[in-house]
């Protein structure tokens, strides 16, 4: 299995991680600090030619995890939201954002995180992330996303997110689902999003992932920063 690649980018006040196989180059970066992030030079990544609260702030805008964060001067970390929620992108993957852990299917703990961009078309060459797989496989839902009964709004708590083998993402923990214009398909406690993309439920699972053979033996190995 791959491991995730990792490049540390020291500055004086504080150091930036990009984890090279997240970025999906959606570009939050790019717009927010151009000073310190430019693709055209290198380095691509210059710490210290934005203020850090700036950086800091540019950089939780990541949705996808590919750049986070280590503070020198005692400023304030990332901290995870009040609200865990996922948004899907249209015809791409979800976002999620809060207090996050990822397990396999033998409830072995691969990673906490508080951004994460997971595939959804079932192409990925880094399971359970995105990798833009979604692109040259033509991955197409625009149809109306499928609505549950929805709880009330759930409160602050870790979202577990746990790889089924051969199946379904399956979400424990307060969480709220979001479609591409940002409506509510769903808020509670538990739910199975489909993964392999050929559910007719989008973005819920209907085990359609049986039939169509959807296997999850090649994923890759996520890593802690704090291991570093």
């Amino acid at each position: 299995m791959p491991k995730e690649r990792t490049i540390r980018y020291k500055g004086t006040d504080l150091d930036i991680y990009f984890t090279i196989d997240r970025c999906t180059h959606y570009a939050a970066c790019l717009q927010g600090s151009p000073d310190v992030f430019d693709t055209s030079r290198e380095p691509w990544i210059i710490a210290d030619n934005d203020t850090v609260d700036n950086v800091a702030e540019v950089i939780i805008s990541c949705p996808t995890g590919a750049l986070h964060f280590k503070r020198k001067d005692g400023g304030p970390e990332e901290r995870a939201p009040e609200r865990n929620s996922i948004k899907l992108r249209k015809n791409g993957p979800m976002f999620v954002h809060g207090d996050l852990e990822i397990r396999n299917h033998d409830n072995s703990l691969i990673l906490t995180d508080t951004r994460l961009a997971l595939c959804r078309c079932g192409k990925s060459t880094i399971m359970p992330l995105c990798d833009n797989s979604h692109f040259a496989s033509y991955f197409d839902k625009t149809a109306e996303y499928t609505k549950k009964e929805t709880a009330a709004i759930p409160g602050k708590g870790t979202l577990v997110i746990t790889l089924t083998k051969n199946g379904p993402f399956s979400f424990a923990g307060p969480l709220e689902l979001l479609d591409p214009r940002g409506e509510v398909l769903f808020s509670g406690e538990k739910a199975l999003i489909c993964r392999c993309g050929r559910s007719e439920s989008q973005p819920f699972c209907d085990g359609s992932h049986t039939k169509a053979g959807f296997t999850t033996d090649e994923q890759v190995t996520l890593i802690n920063r704090d291991n570093d």
